[in-house]
């Protein structure tokens, strides 16, 4: 039986157009390489409680409950212990938002914990990881999503160092680390990257998949220097120097490749945040979005 993918799409900042990244590439990975059914379906979970991205995306956001929601999860933790016939009658799961149309599959094969909006967890941000109350919660429904053979639950984490964050990467063996190709979030990114190594966060069962987001094509000279081209040749440098001198995680710099390298702007995304997987007519910037997240899916369904 392969082994349940559960995948982090996580910055370590805002902006960095994880949800979208998320949004984007899930229909791609299950209709190419997961295949969820009904009894074996994808689980999607919100636990960026402050941004409630894909929970917007999904059109949800207005209908989630005060019990069935990543709120009263992480706080409450499992409503039973028991385990009926089926994923989908079990009482944590029967009342998830059904969203396989959103993502061009069966209804009933993704399913969706979404957040509610302006209901933070008390306190989330003041845990730590030694006394983060959320991984054993998160590790419970994980291990809820193995027994009824779930091919992946994928989390759309909160950012930086916050509790949910924390205990998000902590459950995840995937995690999707996207930033924009700015100076300030890359020299962040690497940073933030190797405090969350030192600090245990990060361990040797996990896969870090870095991609660079938001990549503008048109040429520009800026202080002398021309880009994107500079920016990627720079990426690329700081990131191989990271991956070489750890040894407790294992990156990916797959879509680091000069020739393909992260994945384009979007320019429509930058006024309202979309899919391209389920659209019929695409500009060529687009089609060269969609097929980088084509590779995106692949290389996470190799980890």
């Amino acid at each position: 039986m392969a082994r349940l993918k559960v995948i982090s799409y996580f910055s370590y900042k805002g902006g960095a157009g994880r949800s979208t990244l998320a949004f984007n590439t899930i229909p791609i990975l299950a209709k190419e390489h997961l295949h969820p059914t009904k009894d074996h379906p994808i689980i999607i979970i919100d636990t960026d409680l402050d941004s409630c991205g894909m929970s917007y995306l999904l059109g949800v956001d207005a209908d989630v409950k005060d019990d069935c929601c990543t709120q009263d999860l992480l706080k409450n933790g499992l409503k039973t212990l028991g385990r009926p016939e089926f994923i989908w009658q079990h009482p944590n799961f029967k009342d998830l938002f059904a969203v396989g149309e959103c993502f061009g599959c069966e209804k009933e094969s993704i399913l969706f914990l979404a957040a509610k909006d302006v209901k933070n967890v008390d306190e989330q941000s003041n845990y730590t990881d030694a006394n983060n109350p959320f991984v054993e919660k998160l590790k419970n429904f994980i291990d809820i999503c193995k027994y009824y053979k779930v091919p992946a639950v994928i989390l759309d984490a909160a950012v930086g160092n916050n509790a949910t964050a924390n205990a998000t990467n902590q459950v995840s063996n995937i995690v999707v680390c996207c930033m924009r190709p700015t100076i300030q979030f890359v020299n962040g990114t690497v940073r933030f990257l190797r405090t969350l190594e030192q600090g245990g966060s990060f361990d040797g069962r996990k896969k870090i998949v870095v991609v660079p987001n938001v990549i503008p094509q048109e040429e520009v000279t800026v202080d002398n220097k021309k880009y994107p081209g500079y920016a990627i040749t720079r990426i690329n440098s700081q990131f191989n120097e990271l991956a070489e001198n750890t040894q407790d995680i294992t990156y990916n710099l797959d879509m680091l490749d000069e020739s393909e390298f992260g994945i384009p702007a979007v320019k429509s995304f930058m006024w309202r945040e979309g899919q391209l997987y389920t659209q019929q007519e695409l500009n060529d910037n687009e089609k060269l979005a969609l097929e980088r997240y084509r590779k995106l899916a692949a290389v996470i369904s190799d980890c």
